[in-house]
């Protein structure tokens, strides 16, 4: 089962937004019941006005970026609509607004987020029988078949406080109910970082909200992150004192943090900045063997450091070496990775490729890459984060550095998979 009667597409991006939201619509043969939505800050004026002319039947999420991805490849300053129109696609949204800076009531947050949201889903239409249908065939074949119907793209204003507390909320729900895949990430404001925004069903929300559109669906879906820099084996810090809750490290083998670090990179603490950062971020080494990245955000006057997102208390980091020629290829290998988890082998069966790429990862070249594997005519779409969400290879819910996350949905159902 496959084709327009399966799943309709339409991208449209440029600096008018009111041109964008009627180009995409006009895209479309049929209502838009998905929608996502990626600004630039430049917008914000205008943006809800502009999403205000689709459907009331459009289900949106979408965020202010630091850099938007079209089909075209990365650009600034501009809007970015990808509508999605489809039976076998049920979703609804929800939103959650940060009231307090405490850990508990941001890891509440998360669970409530996603519970609430699944709660409000009460019209899966075809997509359970067919899936279901698709399992039943597989235990008679003997042949596995991917059945995780549930999926979550999630949106959090990037400078909301204590978003990797707020995660693992989400994580106790991922982990309780087994049968959910998270994407997303963090939104940005073109590095000012003054005021992001995140936004549902056309509307902006308040100042540090989330938002997600929560679906069941019998599409093709799957994604997979990674940052794939290569391991400097040599240099290891030992984390000898740290405040996890305040993302800082005050100290490496007894040493004030920012002293350690600067001399295992060859700088001067003085000279610490994001053009040393990013080119030379930390990696911790979780219970798995996968090396995450935690990136280092600024020296604080004692000394300490703090990250961009929540280090170990205690454990070994090593230093990782970014360089144009990783991020491609792993551009590439996650796409590769995806389209597996999809099980997609053909890219004539991609419907939309969703890019969640950091900030920080200064390699336009990564569109080519993933063109590579998907064809010169599969739309992607995405921005450039503050931070990614997805699962790791143990399966745990995290809000990453430096890691880019392809989610690819295919153009036809599970019920072709057996």
């Amino acid at each position: 089962m496959a084709g327009k009667d399966v799943i309709e597409v339409s991208v449209a991006h440029g600096k008018d937004p009111y041109r964008v939201v009627e180009e995409a619509l006009d895209g479309l043969e049929r209502d838009p019941n998905l929608g996502f939505v990626f600004f630039s800050p430049d917008h914000v004026d205008d943006i809800e006005d502009a999403v205000s002319g689709l459907p009331d039947g459009c289900r949106t999420v979408g965020c202010s970026t630091a850099g938007e991805l079209t089909p075209e490849g990365y650009t600034s300053g501009s809007v970015v609509v990808a509508l999605l129109s489809s039976p076998y696609l049920s979703v609804e949204t929800h939103s959650v607004r940060f009231e307090r800076e405490e850990t508990d009531h941001a890891r509440e947050l998360g669970r409530r987020l996603m519970v609430d949201a699944m709660a409000s889903l009460r019209k899966p239409g075809p997509c359970v029988d067919l899936t279901f249908n698709a399992m039943l065939r597989s235990i008679v074949s003997g042949k596995p078949v991917k059945t995780l119907p549930y999926f979550a793209i999630e949106l959090v204003e990037g400078l909301a406080p204590a978003i990797d507390y707020y995660m693992d909320g989400i994580n106790d729900v991922v982990r309780k109910y087994k049968f959910l895949e998270v994407f997303g990430g963090a939104a940005g404001d073109d590095l000012r970082l003054e005021r992001t925004y995140v936004m549902k069903d056309g509307e902006l929300q308040p100042e540090w909200s989330a938002v997600v559109a929560f679906g069941i669906t019998s599409l093709k879906i799957g994604g997979y992150l990674d940052h794939g820099f290569d391991v400097v084996e040599e240099d290891v810090l030992f984390v000898t004192e740290a405040v996890p809750e305040e993302r800082r490290i005050v100290s490496f083998d007894g040493e004030p943090a920012a002293e350690a670090y600067a001399e295992m990179v060859g700088e001067d603490p003085e000279n610490l900045d994001d053009s040393v950062f990013m080119w030379n971020p930390l990696g911790w080494e979780i219970t798995t063997g996968q090396v995450v990245v935690r990136e280092p955000a600024f020296v604080d006057e004692d000394g300490s450091m703090v990250f961009h997102s929540r280090p170990p208390r205690y454990g070994g980091f090593v230093r990782l070496r970014p360089t144009e020629e990783n991020m491609y290829e792993t551009a590439k290998r996650v796409t590769e990775v995806a389209m597996r988890n999809a099980e997609i082998e053909d890219p004539d069966e991609v419907a939309l490729v969703l890019v969640f790429d950091c900030a920080h990862r200064d390699c336009d070249a990564q569109y080519e890459a993933i063109r590579e594997v998907v064809g010169d005519d599969v739309p992607i779409v995405g921005f450039k984060t503050y931070g990614e969400h997805g699962q790791l290879r143990c399966g745990t819910v995290c809000h990453c550095n430096q890691t880019i996350q392809v989610v690819v949905l295919g153009n036809s159902t599970v019920s072709q998979a057996v």
